[in-house]
């Protein structure tokens, strides 16, 4: 029911398009690119209104098609196809008002490079509700059990069965994620510096600074880490500030295994989040601890140093969460 919310939500621009092409017509020409803050590219009303018209309803028909198709649009992706959908449409239509409204008030040569950015603030915020309209897909047992392999599966641990948990942990570097931290953050920095020197404006200097420091600060916590498992769950710490960065309590855990992890089924090299699974393969892949969670997530961890130091990880997850499990169901 949810999913079908959302996908109206996601369709819902089209409709509101329509009513807005009625209601305020397209100008002549409106611009498309500025030098500074002075528009230097035009587009013809006509056009516009065709792209942004082709823009609503291909999101339209496609969120159509993932709101009822959930062989073609798994749950745990629904929730982010329907929000992008939604953003991008409702962006679009926004797009238009704002556009259409600022040509009329200070023509075409007069509009200011800032005005479009409320049309992507609305977007952000079409994509919010969408995304809490959806909610979270939690799977049920018998999802949960197609999902976690049987011979993975956390097995409730009780009684005399209960033993300390020793504690593991592994350390893992990664060198692409080094070097790449470093370049970004030299090339955001050079492109600030070429910004600040052409007076380019606080606002663009502010996004480029924030963009570079956030992407290569994030690059470089993960270049080095240690991933540890005890009787609370799995935790990875970067060894570069020494602050947590990631962290999988027992209780959410349905199940662990070692794999081999290949970068093009993980999203590649690096840090890879996607909507049903995160991955973190620091080369060209090898042996990892791949964790299953309650809510139909899978993460995945490369270990460098081996087959059996991943297995050894696996293990000691599975008896943390199986002795979670034995305390939560008895209790």
């Amino acid at each position: 029911m949810r999913r079908t919310l959302a996908g109206l939500w996601a369709i819902l621009p089209l409709a509101a398009l329509l009513l807005a092409l009625a209601a305020v017509p397209p100008p002549d020409r409106v611009p498309t690119h500025w030098s500074g803050r002075v528009p230097v590219g035009f587009a013809s009303g006509p056009g516009f209104v065709a792209g942004v018209l082709a823009t609503v309803v291909v999101c339209t028909v496609l969120a159509a098609v993932a709101s009822v198709a959930r062989r073609l649009v798994p749950p745990s992706w629904g929730r982010w196809v329907l929000t992008a959908l939604a953003a991008l449409s409702w962006g679009a239509v926004l797009l238009y008002l704002v556009t259409a409204w600022r040509v009329g008030v200070d023509g075409p040569e007069g509009v200011r490079e800032g005005w479009p950015l409320l049309a992507v603030l609305g977007a952000l915020v079409a994509g919010a509700v969408g995304y809490a309209v959806h909610g979270r897909w939690v799977p049920s047992a018998a999802e949960l059990a197609d999902l976690v392999p049987e011979r993975s599966r956390v097995q409730p641990v009780r009684g005399r069965a209960v033993q300390p948990v020793q504690p593991w942990s592994s350390d893992v570097s990664s060198r692409t994620l080094r070097v790449l931290a470093v370049g970004l953050l030299v090339v955001f920095a050079a492109v600030a510096g070429v910004l600040l020197a052409a007076d380019e404006g606080v606002l663009l200097l502010a996004v480029v600074l924030v963009t570079g420091l956030g992407a290569g600060g994030l690059a470089l916590l993960w270049s080095a880490v240690t991933v540890e498992v005890d009787e609370d769950g799995l935790r990875v710490r970067s060894r570069v500030l020494r602050v947590p960065v990631a962290r999988v309590r027992a209780d959410q855990v349905a199940g662990a295994e070692v794999q081999d992890l290949d970068p093009m089924r993980w999203g590649g090299i690096g840090l890879r989040a996607l909507p049903d699974r995160t991955a973190y393969i620091v080369d060209a892949g090898g042996p990892g601890l791949v964790v299953y969670l309650r809510t139909g997530r899978r993460v995945a961890l490369q270990i460098t140093e081996g087959d059996q130091a991943a297995r050894a990880g696996a293990r000691t997850l599975l008896r943390a969460a199986g002795q979670r499990a034995g305390a939560g169901s008895a209790s």
